[in-house]
This record gives C-alpha cells, structure tokens and sequence, in this order.
C-alpha cells in the first residue's frame, strides 16, 4: 500500500525543522491519547497495559540504536536531552571544564553559557570554512578537569558531519565522557552507540516521523548522572514525571520503522534524496550562477545550504511560503538572525543572512524539485537584490 503523506508534505523542503508524522506510527500511538489513557505508573490493569507499551517501545528504540534498553530515558525532545547530558554528567562528576563546538544547537549552547555562570569553564572549538570541526582541535582543548565534550553528529544548517571517530578515541583515551547531539543526523545517516564510542546521545522523534515532544538521551551503562528533572522516581530514578505515553511509543514506533527499512516503501531512500538534493542545487546554481553552497565534504544526503548574494534570507523564505514552499532561513528559531553556524564557519554576517537551507524528506519528489524551481525563478526576477 502506497503512503499516504499530507497534501502539503509535497512542497514541504523543511525536513531538518520537522517532519510529518508517519502514518504507521499514528496508527500505533494514537490509542494512548484515548483508551489507553491510564498512568504508566500505575499498578492497576490500565497502567500496567500502558507500562508494558511503554518497555515494548524502548526496546524497539534500543534495537534500532544498538543501546540496552535500560541506557534509554524517554525525554522531551533534543532541547531537553542535551541540557540534561551537560547538566547531569558534569554535576555528577563534580569536574569544571566542558568542551563545545560554536556549530553546536542552541540548546547545547546555551546549556553551556548557563554552566559557566555557574563556574564551569567552557573551551568552545570553532570549525573550519568546511563546516567540520578539527578533531586535533578538540583533543588539543582536553584538561585534566575536563568533565564532558559535546559535539553534534551533523549540523542541522549545513548537513556538514562532523569527525566523531576521532574525537572519541580522543576522548576514550582519556576518559573523558563524550556526548553526541545526533537529532539531524537521525533517519539519515546510520546510527550505532556502539560504533560511535560515544557516552550519551540525544535524539529528537519529530526529525523522524514521529510526534513532536518526544525524545531520547541514551546514557552509557555506568556513566554516572545527575537528573535534570526530579520526581518520583520515574525511568530508573533517571527523569522524573510520568512519561509521555503517546510521544514514547509514537517515537519507538518510528525507530522500529527505521530499523526494518521500513519508513518507506523504497529501500534506497537516502540515494533518491541525495539524487534530489544534488539536482536542486544544480538548478539553483543555473538560475542564480552566483550561488555557492555553504560547507564542503561529507554531508547528509537531504541537505543544502545555498547561499544567495544580495538576497535576504528570510524575505526569500517568506516569499516561498507565499507560494506553498517550506524552506528554513537559518534554525527554526533564527528568524532573520544571521546564523550562527555560518558565522562560526568565518563567513560574514551578510552572507549568512543570504542563505536558505533546503531538507528533503521521503514525501518529496522531482515534482517538488520543480515546484520549488519554478518558485525561485519567480521571485528571484521579482525581489530587488539587497544594497550593500
């Protein structure tokens, strides 16, 4: 049976921001917003039947990720699970140095910036024109109180990977933790706790096809962690509060998917949105000849950052709104704030003020290459390029 996305899903290139919701994975999770409505903690049938949900759902997660399903703590999203992994490990530790990357998501930013208010010295690594960071670099900024090194697996602006190997032998060698912000990279590039010899991971369901407010932080059996929220002992004691049934399952749901290849009805996704990704860019480059793409090398293979000279970012993505085409200037929280991922990479502020980034997702087509063409072509002839 051929998958039913939204109408809209078509012309939607925003897919790094969020993604619709898989079909399958409503099927699954919808009964808990409305039979299955007991708490979780409950001892009595209702509870127990939304409890064993609930383990069945963390267990689907940890197969997909190669994790215990004791390592897993069902959150809110990635915003929740990176301010619990700085938070948690280096209050747990009691060492006073954390290592960041200037591309890392705002959450873990300013995670960090709230951290060092609190005493905690902040070594932030900025990153190559590339768009990756050194990983010698890193390891260079290693001390001896050195508690926690945060760095994502791909940018969510650039789709730029980053050296994870490296900076975990690095890391590994010294035993320092390392926490990996793997929210972009999920459903697009393969993810294996076990391969990326990192410590803890943060993962977001709604990058996935699945509902928003659901979450992952996967902490390393043995690793030692303070809670950020505290309650009633919930998830071995781990994050307090009665757990989002709904999110959790719709989330385990959608990992299960991914695990058997099936969010899709074609195996081979990720080479027909690279195929995509690359023509989009091509045609861009013959409609505007001046445009560059911000960051070089391995990247994901459902995104591009296009930077358009004299262009605002931000009137171009409203003028694509306009014509039924989602694309991101910057975050999702930036808004017409230069990014501060293209500044970190040593590009000006009006260059970063001038880029789009474009997404794909498993519901577009070259029908939605075309349609986003055809758009361009539109305003680029119509809005006056910036003064400068």
């Amino acid at each position: 049976m051929k998958l039913r996305w939204p109408a809209d899903a078509e012309t939607y290139l925003d897919c790094n921001g969020s993604t619709p919701v898989h079909p399958a994975v409503i099927e699954t999770c919808l009964p808990f917003l409305s039979g299955h409505f007991a708490n979780g903690s409950a001892a009595h049938p209702g509870g127990l039947a939304v409890r064993a949900a609930i383990d069945a759902a963390r267990g689907a997660a940890a197969g997909a990720l190669g994790a215990q399903p004791d390592e897993l703590v069902f959150t809110s999203g990635g915003s929740e699970s990176n301010n619990h992994a700085l938070s948690g490990v280096l209050a747990a530790s009691g060492r006073r140095h954390l290592v960041v990357t200037t591309l890392e998501h705002k959450s873990v930013l300013a995670t960090a910036a709230w951290l060092e208010k609190r005493g905690v010295s902040v070594t932030r690594i900025a990153p190559q024109r590339s768009g990756a960071v050194d990983a010698g670099a890193v390891e260079s900024a290693l001390r001896p109180d050195t508690g926690l090194v945060s760095v994502m697996l791909a940018n969510n602006e650039t789709g730029i990977l980053q050296p994870i190997a490296a900076i975990a032998r690095a890391t590994r060698a010294r035993g320092i933790p390392l926490h990996v912000d793997a929210v972009a990279a999920l459903g697009k590039v393969p993810i294996d706790v076990s391969e990326l010899n990192c410590d803890l991971l943060s993962l977001a369901g709604h990058k996935l096809y699945a509902p928003k407010g659901s979450g992952l932080l996967w902490i390393r059996d043995g690793l030692a962690i303070e809670p950020l929220i505290h309650g009633c002992g919930q998830q071995r004691g781990t994050r307090g509060g009665t757990e989002n049934a709904f999110a959790a399952i719709g989330f385990g749901r959608a990992l299960e998917l991914l695990a058997q290849n099936r969010l899709s009805e074609d195996a081979r996704e990720h080479e027909r949105i690279a195929r995509l990704r690359d023509e989009l860019f091509a045609r861009i480059v013959e409609l505007e000849p001046r445009a560059e793409r911000n960051g070089s090398g391995a990247a994901l293979p459902n995104t591009v950052n296009v930077w358009f000279p004299g262009r605002a970012g931000h009137v171009l993505q409203a003028e694509l709104g306009a014509r039924g085409i989602a694309v991101a200037a910057g975050s999702a929280a930036t808004g017409a704030t230069p990014s501060h991922v293209l500044t970190a990479m040593g590009h000006p502020p009006a260059r970063a003020s001038e880029s789009l980034r474009f997404s794909l997702g498993l519901a577009n087509t070259r029908a939605s290459i075309d349609r986003t063409l055809a758009a361009l072509t539109q305003i680029l002839d119509a809005v006056p390029e910036v003064a400068r």
